[in-house]
């Protein structure tokens, strides 16, 4: 899923920058980083918590999970109401990892099909 989430950022940043929208571009870029940055510390909390075997949770972990909205809700803030970069690109970028989700997904129903005519 992570391949996607990157190739889907690197496409829609360089097809802003292309269209010379350098700081929509960038804010697509910032929102996009935060969001596959905020998919990777799920991910990575979900396989500690599967993992552990005793009732304690890590300390990383569970500053993991309780830190990583309030962290990008803040980084949010501070873009907008300094008034750098607009904010529905930022949006935009936070969406890349349901996206990313969303071809890889397509990809393993594709899959699926496919076994399934050759079974």
């Amino acid at each position: 899923m992570l391949r996607w989430m990157m190739a889907l950022a690197i496409l829609g940043v360089a097809g802003l920058l292309a269209t010379g929208r350098f700081q929509v571009g960038l804010a697509f870029a910032i929102g996009a980083a935060l969001g596959v940055l905020n998919f990777h510390w799920l991910w990575q909390t979900g396989r500690v918590l599967m993992e552990i075997q005793t009732a304690q949770v890590p300390r990383k972990t569970a500053f993991l999970m309780v830190a990583r909205y309030p962290l990008a809700l803040a980084g949010l803030a501070v873009l907008y109401i300094g008034g750098w970069l607009p904010l529905v690109p930022l949006i935009a970028g936070l969406l890349v990892p349901g996206a990313g989700v969303f071809v890889e997904s397509l990809f393993l129903i594709g899959a699926a099909l496919r076994h399934k005519q050759t079974a």
